[in-house]
């Protein structure tokens, strides 16, 4: 009898920034997710629209459509997808809007620069937790 291996979990990454993006789409494939990643939260928005994912990972700090904005709109869409934010810094704006993220329905929030393995832990906790 064959065993077919279980489909890669589907991850989208939101980022502004090219090379944070880039690296954590990186890290991910190289663990067998299958991850999209794209620039913005309206792009996000649209890809969630289109695909199902089991993860979402999104910049807070974001032009036009921040995070937080992001998660609420997602929500209002009605995807319960886990979410994981990542925020660039301590400031009292940053802090203030990793709040406001848990508040709007994400999991965890890291501080950037995130390591693989605490990438890699925290999509665990968040899946986990979303179960």
């Amino acid at each position: 009898m064959t065993h077919t291996p279980p489909p890669p979990l589907k991850a989208l990454i939101v980022d502004d920034e090219d090379l944070v993006r880039n690296a954590v789409a990186m890290v991910l494939r190289r663990n067998q997710f299958e991850a999209i990643a794209v620039s913005s939260g309206e792009q996000g928005r649209e890809a969630c629209r289109k695909n199902t994912f089991d993860i979402i990972l999104t910049d807070l700090v974001m032009p036009q459509m921040d995070g937080v904005e992001f998660i609420q709109a997602l929500r209002a869409d009605g995807i319960t997808t886990p979410i994981i934010t990542f925020t660039g810094g301590a400031r009292v704006g940053h802090q203030n809007l990793s709040s406001q993220a848990i508040e709007s329905g994400a999991c965890l929030t890291l501080r950037k620069p995130v390591n693989k393995q605490q990438l890699l832990d925290a999509i665990a906790t968040a899946l986990e937790i979303s179960r």
